[in-house]
């Protein structure tokens, strides 16, 4: 009852059509970033397929990459270093867990099949594998080939699921020749680049639109102030 009787002061219809159409303009902006980056990541994973099937190499997992634990994050401060748990970013804290190369971040509980690479510093929970990387040029590779594994099949646990270590260090993969292996990284480098703009771009106009819209709606900033094609 007491919301109820709650006043919400509203704009104009027209301003309220205007401060829609804006946002639509970054909502659109961002849906073909994101659709920019789909048909990026169809490419590598293409081309990943074609690399995965002329190689005869048997590893295991264990060889290529050290799958290390994640930590809590409650009693860090906040900063700018992305914190992944099993869902994915969940905060942004001060410092990193591991700051040096790439790394392939794999389930521990939760969403098993949530497989994350990253080239940049980053904290890691404790339901959140991440790895090391024990060879050059694999961290990719590593990262294709388990996002089409079916981790949840392999679940240790019973009302959660879970992962462990032993089940992940006995993966079985085929690697190409190293000289291959390089070819493959570096061709695929300059797409994961154009990606990772792609999204640092979203990252902004997200901070845009949520700084924008109660400007727009208390009529700090004047709508018809704005020209963005709307």
């Amino acid at each position: 009852d007491d919301i109820g009787e709650l006043a919400i002061p509203l704009p104009d219809r027209a301003t309220q059509d205007k401060i829609v159409n804006i946002l639509d303009s970054i909502s659109d902006l961002m849906s073909l970033n994101r659709l920019i980056n789909d048909y990026l990541l169809q490419i590598c994973e293409s081309l990943f397929d074609e690399t995965y099937a002329n190689s005869t190499n048997p590893v295991l997992l264990s060889d290529l990459v050290e799958v290390c634990y994640g930590k809590d994050h409650k009693k860090l401060a906040d900063g700018a270093i992305p914190t992944y748990g099993s869902g994915g970013i969940m905060r942004y804290v001060e410092k990193a867990i591991c700051d040096h190369g790439e790394s392939v971040l794999v389930p521990r509980k939760g969403t098993l099949n949530n497989v994350i690479y990253t080239s940049e510093p980053f904290w890691s929970v404790d339901t959140m594998f991440y790895t090391k990387m024990k060879r050059n040029h694999v961290a990719k590779y590593i990262y294709f080939f388990m996002k089409k594994q079916d981790l949840a099949y392999m679940n240790a646990g019973s009302a959660i699921p879970s992962m462990t270590t032993d089940i992940l260090n006995v993966i079985q993969l085929n690697i190409p020749a190293e000289q291959q292996m390089k070819t493959f990284d570096e061709t695929i480098q300059p797409l994961f680049n154009q990606i990772l703009r792609y999204e640092k771009q979203n990252e902004i106009l997200i901070e845009v639109r949520n700084t924008l819209l109660p400007k727009l709606m208390s009529g700090e900033i004047n709508v018809s102030s704005l020209d963005l094609g709307c």
